[in-house]
């Protein structure tokens, strides 16, 4: 713990950290938080299981030391379930300190959020649609907030968010700390970072090698029409505790989560066409094991902290290899071991060699003869891309 003392840290926080089993910081969190101590604007990139969110989240609970009146903290991220887990991680870093954290996320009835934002609020974890609401409502007064992060920043635009994201700085103090974290930093992330604060330091942690003995990681090599025979063959090789199984598209998520029903197995999708209620109801079964198999998309899967996945299976490859090191860190987890195995349609080829210069090693190919899938059935819900 003296790493963390040393980092400026207080001793309420790091006893919340010895609590919580934390001993060393991380690669992000070893250079982000003391220079948020200082006072600094940063841009940082680190990958989702890299520790940012205790990178800036301690270093905000320290600033804060005493519980007030009006927000002084707000955090944006792009998805309700990575809403839900910064906000544990706050309020299990804060537990010695007083301080309030309030949620807030669409999907599901504001009446309680309202309720909430009334009485005395420290931080605020907020995804931008529902913080909106609450400001056209009169709800809540950002005039205090002295830090202001933006959580995974390249989804917050990919999303489409960056115009509900400036209504809302426009509503922080001006002379507040601007913290920015990003999978990746581009051109596009560096005008915003430079639009939202000045001279923000930049921070580039290496992109989290995959643990290759955490983590056994399979490429196979199938066509479009054997990845359900393939899937199938593979579950029932599994003696597992619970699947996780990425598809691209809400539509494909559908799919397949009803093939493998069709098939007798206990599986459930995730995806953003769901309301808030109905995805929260199918995590709580998936993690106490009444769903044995998620089939589910990026955006869903954000912020998925389940330490009982034994195995990753990407159905489709993502685009990028940062997603593909998010997906299968979804495994692995609080000490366990975990296999992560990817089939590979020729049309997704070309991401193999990007993916595994961010693993850092060759990956293991494979890809027995399947038998031919049973023609497809026609898609039994509409609504879904």
């Amino acid at each position: 713990m003296q790493k963390f003392v040393e980092l400026g840290l207080s001793k309420p926080i790091i006893s919340a950290l010895q609590d919580a089993g934390y001993t060393e910081p991380t690669a992000i969190q070893d250079q982000a938080i003391a220079l948020i101590l200082a006072g600094n604007n940063i841009l940082a990139s680190a990958q989702t299981g890299s520790g940012k969110t205790a990178a800036f989240a301690l270093p905000i609970i320290e600033c804060l030391q005493e519980p007030g009146t009006k927000p002084r903290a707000l955090v944006l991220v792009p998805t309700r379930e990575l809403a839900v887990q910064v906000s544990t991680q706050f309020k299990l870093f804060a537990k010695n300190m007083g301080l309030r954290t309030v949620t807030l996320y669409g999907g599901v009835g504001m009446d309680q959020q309202l309720r909430a934002l009334r009485g005395k609020v420290d931080i605020i974890v907020a995804t931008p649609g529902r913080l909106n609401d609450c400001l056209e409502r009169r709800a809540v007064d950002l005039g205090a907030v002295e830090l202001l992060v933006l959580d995974e920043a390249d989804r917050l635009m990919d999303l489409g968010f960056m115009p509900q994201v400036r209504r809302i700085v426009s509503k922080v103090n001006k002379d507040r700390q601007t913290l920015m974290f990003s999978a990746t930093i581009d051109d596009k992330i560096t005008r915003i970072a430079n639009e939202f604060s000045e001279k923000p330091i930049i921070i580039k942690v290496h992109a989290e090698r995959v643990d290759s003995i955490a983590i056994e990681q399979k490429f196979m090599h199938v066509t479009e029409f054997n990845k359900d025979a393939l899937l199938l063959k593979l579950l029932g090789d599994f003696a597992s505790e619970a699947v996780l199984v990425f598809t691209r598209t809400k539509r494909k998520a559908g799919w397949v989560s009803d093939r493998l029903q069709d098939a007798s197995v206990v599986a459930e999708e995730i995806h953003g066409d769901l309301s808030q209620s109905q995805r929260e109801r199918t995590l709580k079964k998936f993690r106490s094991g009444q769903v044995t198999v998620l089939v589910a998309t990026d955006v869903a899967a954000r912020g998925l902290d389940i330490p009982t996945i034994s195995h990753v299976v990407n159905y489709d490859l993502p685009d990028t290899p940062e997603d593909y090191v998010h997906r299968i860190g979804r495994t692995g987890r609080a000490g366990k071991t975990g296999t992560a195995i990817s089939f590979i349609s020729e049309e997704q080829r070309h991401l193999v060699r990007d993916i595994e210069k961010v693993v850092g090693f060759q990956l293991e190919t494979g890809g027995a003869p399947i038998r031919k899938a049973a023609p497809a059935r026609r898609f039994r819900r509409s609504g879904r891309r």
